[in-house]
């Protein structure tokens, strides 16, 4: 059996790919750029027919004509866009009855597939993960009461003191009435990349903010905190996204030896607006929670379609593979290609390594919305096996039960054009094979997420609950009330949702 190597890489296309392309005499009437667009929309089916998870629902390549999604009235971005969304609505689970990328969030984009413009020319991940031209902070509106829902901490809301709960009531000297009015005096502050915010904790102290967009490395650990009730000693961190694992290891490493050092015996981890990230940086997080007896037992698999698990997704022969340098990979003499890669489930088991971290948890908490996805769901599943998960759900308008978001499936980025290519791709399950919640995982307790108190709080619903003071906090501040709220905009709404493989996890075979 050829012997396995794990190396670093990074993927390129070939200059001219036969398979893709359509022969320029067939089309004699396109333009240039039609041509080119052309192509890449063969490509982006192509491709779908070899890597796609449920590939064996979609049409044969002659019935889909790919060319009729060139719009020259439409962006090339959202040429492709479309041509995805149908690509989609093939792949139907029957035994919901419905389809796997019906998105109830936004019904006009896919669950799980979509295509992104390339973030990092010719890399994969960056040492340093940055964040552009932002304020560095999301709002919530709750009739027409606008709140801060989250900071990063290294942002300039963030270096200014600024936290969640805190109410806005003025925007750049205008007072904040109405949700219309607020929409419109961000857009203001954005194209002017200055904002002036009057805020107050309490309703009666106010204060002056001055904030000037900027670059910052992005702290994924919004809040962390040690929480003390009785003999329980609980650790709590709020985690907003699984950043590369270089970024993840330096704000979340010094976090867990303070654990240790302190001695917790349950822990809480904050998921509610974690819509996932790198898978990686999902792995780092698990071993530094699993238990002693969790070392070098599976955490979790990764299923291919069965055309890649068979070697026969001959598209693939079109990627090259090139190492951190920007060379070509070459095995035996040979180039590899993204086809050279073993998708078989032996060679994608990921299992414990248990080095660090904590080891005499009781317990372990999750607090989830429904906007909780992807790596955040993976992360919750493959510690289930091994340990007393709760997971506690909350919502701005007091569900009776809430449910995740519902990923159980990954990807890695495949170069179309200037874009990169991102379909459902392979579906993760845990060591008890379990998977199937592409509605979501339902929370064990459901309760309302009170947006006026910081993360951490004992005052928080969650946390209240988790501590056993629920009945007494609600006695002090009602939260049963129905109240409609509309989370207004994240700083990362335009991220593709899904859990990113990098790819210095994937294994080469050698043919």
């Amino acid at each position: 059996m050829a012997r396995i190597l794990y190396i670093f890489i990074f993927i390129a296309t070939f200059s001219v790919m036969q398979s893709c392309n359509k022969d320029s005499d067939e089309i004699p009437e396109m333009s240039k750029e039609q041509q080119r667009i052309s192509k890449n929309l063969d490509s982006v089916f192509l491709l779908a027919q070899g890597v796609y998870l449920w590939n064996d629902q979609l049409p044969l390549a002659d019935r889909f004509s790919s060319s009729r999604f060139y719009n020259e009235g439409l962006s090339e971005f959202r040429c492709y866009e479309n041509e995805i969304f149908e690509i989609t609505q093939y792949a139907k689970n029957e035994e919901m009855g419905e389809l796997y990328e019906w998105n109830p969030l936004d019904p006009n984009r896919p669950k799980y597939s979509g295509i992104v413009f390339r973030e990092f020319q010719g890399k994969e991940s960056q040492d340093v993960y940055n964040v552009s031209n932002t304020f560095g902070l999301s709002v919530v509106v709750r009739n027409n009461i606008l709140r801060l829902l989250y900071v990063d901490p290294n942002s300039p809301a963030g270096k200014a003191g600024l936290r969640r709960g805190m109410q806005v009531l003025s925007i750049n000297g205008e007072h904040v009435l109405t949700e219309d009015s607020f929409l419109e005096q961000w857009e203001k502050s954005l194209s002017m990349s200055f904002i002036k915010l009057e805020v107050t904790e309490d309703g009666i102290n106010k204060r002056e903010v001055r904030l000037n967009a900027a670059s910052y490395e992005i702290n994924p650990v919004v809040k962390r905190n040690i929480l003390r009730n009785g003999e329980r000693k609980i650790g709590y961190f709020a985690l907003n996204s699984f950043t590369p694992i270089q970024n993840a290891q330096k704000y979340l490493t010094p976090i867990f030896l303070s654990f240790t050092q302190e001695k917790i015996n349950e822990l809480i981890i904050d998921l509610r607006y974690n819509q996932g990230g790198y898978q990686i940086t999902a792995d780092f997080i698990a071993n530094l929670v699993a238990p002693k007896n969790a070392d070098a037992k599976i955490m979790y698999t990764e299923h291919y379609n069965g055309k890649m698990q068979d070697g026969k997704s001959k598209i693939l022969e079109n990627y090259k593979l090139y190492d951190e340098y920007n060379r070509p990979v070459i095995i035996n003499g040979k180039e590899i290609s993204l086809y050279d890669i073993d998708y078989s489930v032996e060679s994608n088991t990921t299992y414990f390594h248990k080095d660090d971290g904590l080891t005499d948890l009781k317990k372990v908490y999750f607090i989830v919305s429904n906007r909780t996805a992807s790596a955040s769901e993976l992360l919750i599943n493959i510690l289930k096996p091994y340990m007393d998960v709760q997971v506690i759900g909350v919502s701005e308008d007091n569900l009776y039960a809430v449910y995740t978001y519902g990923k159980p499936v990954g990807s890695f980025g495949i170069p179309v054009g200037r874009f990169d290519l991102y379909l459902g791709m392979y579906e993760l399950k845990n060591a008890n094979k379990e998977s199937n919640y592409f509605k979501g995982i339902k929370a064990d307790i459901s309760l309302n997420d009170d947006t006026e108190t910081d993360f951490g709080m004992q005052d928080d619903p969650a946390i209240a609950w988790i501590l056993g003071m629920e009945k007494k906090r609600m006695e002090l501040k009602s939260i049963s009330k129905i109240r409609q709220d509309r989370f207004l905009f994240y700083f990362n709404t335009d991220r593709l949702i899904g859990n990113v493989k990098n790819m210095s996890e994937l294994k080469i075979k050698i043919k």
